[in-house]
């Protein structure tokens, strides 16, 4: 298929990118190059460096695809509540246009990458995803937003795939980005061996999910049986940012009274939030294949003597 992949320079988005063209697809990526890089983008795709939420981008990009996948986004939470407006122009709105532009060229097909932002504090609960949303930051609401566009527009005859991403953590994402990924902030101050900077308490769950298992979970969008689904992405299970910590330590072999410093917490973070995964697996028999430890594992040997450490 002719497919484009929004947000296709950032973590996720190359390595989707790679995939679809590893399984014989012809990939176009558009992305503003706001977080992403070029490195992450397949030398086969041809690229477009383009505001999604700019209205003269649209006459720029070519037709002719059979789908989209849209994870193009401002993805940090703390930076939605430092500057609100241009999270709502970088996710609502862009994904309002481009959803206009899809339906305006009768491209087929939508995959978009929405986030557990959209879930309420869900205490020791796993959130099912006809859980009321309800979004305690403005990054939540700016998905919450888009999902209800994307509803819509699958209302007038769009086939639509709408994917929560809990925690994505793996390697190639950025240790010089310390306001996002949880993992990857902790991991890079690890590596360089500085005091850990928490950013709230240790008792806050999270539900952590490897690169491969979201990848394989996108790729699900390929399929018919995923048409006009809303599905967690996620390893169903809760782990508190203590563990997480006592893992990463222990896996960089670390002493375990590594300095750890707890810090005021990011205004509107979540307390509690992991998911259930039960729907993407009893219809597209999807489920995640790595535990936080293997991922940890994996991930910690692939920035052992990485240019992304100097920075």
């Amino acid at each position: 298929m002719e497919i484009l992949v929004t947000g296709g320079a950032g973590f996720i988005g190359g390595r989707l990118s790679g995939r679809l063209v590893d399984l014989g697809h012809k990939v176009t990526v558009v992305d503003d190059l706001s977080t992403g890089s070029l490195k992450n983008i397949p030398p086969q795709c041809e690229f477009f460096e383009l505001d999604l939420s700019i209205n003269e981008t649209y006459d720029h990009l070519p037709t002719n695809f059979d789908m989209v996948f849209h994870l193009a986004s401002q993805v940090s939470s703390e930076h939605s509540h430092i500057d609100p407006i241009n999270d709502i122009r970088r996710n609502a709105l862009s994904t309002l246009q481009l959803l206009q532009w899809i339906m305006n060229n009768k491209i087929k097909k939508l995959a978009y990458t929405s986030s557990m932002g959209v879930y309420p504090d869900m205490l020791g609960v796993g959130a099912k995803e006809d859980e009321i949303m309800r979004p305690k930051s403005f990054y939540g609401i700016g998905k919450m937003c888009s999902e209800e566009y994307i509803r819509i527009f699958s209302e007038e005859g769009l086939n639509t795939t709408v994917y929560r991403l809990f925690n994505v953590y793996g390697p190639g994402q950025d240790l010089s980005n310390l306001k996002q990924g949880i993992v990857s902030i902790y991991l890079s101050y690890i590596l360089k061996n500085k005091p850990i900077l928490v950013k709230g308490p240790l008792d806050r769950v999270r539900d952590f999910i490897f690169i491969d298992d979201v990848i394989n979970a996108l790729l699900t969008g390929l399929i018919p049986e995923s048409k006009n689904q809303i599905f967690n992405v996620c390893s169903g299970v809760g782990h508190s940012i203590k563990e997480l910590l006592e893992i990463l330590i222990d896996e960089t072999n670390n002493p375990i009274h590594y300095t750890v410093e707890i810090l005021p917490r990011t205004p509107r973070d979540i307390d509690s939030v992991y998911g259930d995964y039960s729907k993407l697996n009893s219809i597209c028999n999807w489920e995640p294949q790595s535990s936080l430890r293997s991922g940890i594992k994996e991930m910690i040997s692939s920035y052992k003597n990485s240019e992304n450490l100097k920075s």
